[in-house]
């Protein structure tokens, strides 16, 4: 049986691209085939294309060609194993050597209360002139926010650093206007597209934007942090050479003092990422590095950790952050201590 236009399309794609046709791909061809244009000039165009030279560049280049995704040799995890090697997490179990500080959580999140009561923020719209609104927002939302707000009420920083910025920016703009505070703010992001459409007319971006890589940043902005001071990191989540996470990691938070409050996003409980972001390609390893400075290490202290509080005290988080409920967040807070 000869082939249909959609099925020869889905071949073609998939043997030259690597994917299927979009709608709007599929949409073109199907109009070329139906005027009557040869298969063979389809092939043509797709072999033409920037997107198949590109997909050429990407398979053979060196570190390719060393060691494919899946290889032992390779950071990028094997698709197809996967989901059997999600399936042997043991959620329940707190990684060894880490303290995970649940009772001391606990009391946070109770004295976290009566900030609660006056967030700001109106629930899918702006109210009290504020710049942030919960909007359902997976990247910021719900759990996030209100944890960093009452990080803020409750340690009323004289500095605040933030590392990558977005609606978290917002947040820490939002409630240092509402509690009046002096804190001066600094937002290190190269990428500022985002943070100026979303600021306020109320902001001035060139005192709050560091536009360049944080590992371009001299180290002293980190080294005169001080006890109570937050250093707000949003990063690549990728541990590599010259990135942004591997600095952090090893130039920054060496140097930091003790009580120096630290964030860093998207770590969830225990130390692992959704599956079905390792199924889409996700390969961040951030949160693996993280988890391996905490163990047997006594300079830093778990504050508060929004994914572990959820999945392990849900009743709690429902009656004293019952809002937290529709999206725990990603967060985790460290204290950084004496050495």
């Amino acid at each position: 049986m000869e082939q249909t236009f959609d099925e020869f399309l889905d071949y073609c794609y998939s043997k030259i691209l690597g994917r299927f046709p979009d709608n709007e791909g599929r949409e073109h061809y199907i109009k070329l085939l139906n005027n009557g244009i040869p298969k063979h000039e389809i092939l043509i165009s797709l072999l033409n294309s920037d997107e198949y030279a590109e997909r050429v560049k990407y398979i053979m280049s060196p570190t390719i060609k060393f060691a494919p995704p899946g290889h032992f040799y390779s950071p990028l995890p094997d698709l197809d194993n996967i989901l059997n090697l999600y399936q042997k997490i043991d959620k329940s179990r707190n990684p060894t050597g880490i303290e995970i500080n649940g009772d001391r959580q606990i009391e946070l999140l109770k004295k976290f209360q009566k900030y609660i009561s006056v967030i700001p923020f109106g629930d899918g719209f702006k109210q009290n002139n504020t710049r942030y609104f919960f909007n359902g927002n997976e990247w910021y939302s719900y759990g996030d926010a209100i944890v960093l707000f009452c990080m803020i009420n409750y340690f009323k920083p004289e500095r605040l650093i933030e590392v990558g910025s977005g609606y978290s920016s917002l947040v820490t703009l939002d409630t240092c206007e509402l509690l009046n505070l002096k804190t001066r703010i600094t937002f290190i992001e190269p990428y500022p597209d985002l943070i100026l459409s979303i600021l306020s007319d109320r902001d001035d971006p060139e005192n709050l934007l560091l536009r360049k890589k944080v590992q371009t940043v001299n180290i002293s902005l980190f080294e005169d942090l001080n006890s109570g001071d937050i250093l707000f990191i949003d990063s690549s989540h990728v541990v590599k050479f010259g990135s942004d996470v591997l600095f952090i990691l090893t130039e920054v938070l060496p140097r930091l003092k003790p009580g120096v409050i630290i964030h860093f996003h998207d770590i969830f409980w225990p130390f692992e990422y959704p599956l079905e972001w390792l199924e889409q390609g996700f390969a961040w390893n951030e949160a693996y590095f993280l988890k391996t400075l905490l163990i047997n290490n006594k300079n830093y202290e778990i504050l508060y950790f929004n994914d572990y509080m959820g999945q392990m005290y849900h009743n709690l988080v429902k009656e004293y952050m019952p809002l937290a409920l529709k999206n725990f967040g990603c967060g985790i807070w460290l204290k950084k201590l004496e050495s």
